[in-house]
């Protein structure tokens, strides 16, 4: 009986936590522009995957870390992993530069 009502709580619990869809990309992207918010707490790249898309396509990566955010260049080919969860938006996890 206790296996049963155990059974229930994580039936129940699953479609809660499963609700939150996260997406993952790895690519080869194309910064054409980086930035940061005015109260330097949100630092971000503007980058597009030359294989499926074109320079209008741009879209905007956010980058947590400062450090990584400085090493980054503009109009330079990297390699990268990026991911976003629901709406929210794309959150860069790894990133290399191509030579």
């Amino acid at each position: 009986m206790k296996w049963i009502s155990g059974l229930l709580i994580i039936l129940t619990l699953l479609p809660l936590t499963s609700c939150g869809e996260t997406h993952s990309t790895s690519s080869i992207i194309i910064v054409t522009d980086k930035g940061h918010s005015e109260d330097n707490k949100e630092y971000w790249i503007a980058a597009y995957n030359p294989n499926n898309e074109g320079k209008a396509d741009t879209f905007r990566i956010i980058v947590e870390e400062v450090m990584v955010w400085n090493l980054i260049e503009e109009d330079k080919e990297y390699f990268s992993t990026y991911a976003k969860e629901g709406e929210s938006p794309w959150l860069l996890e790894q990133i290399e530069f191509v030579k």
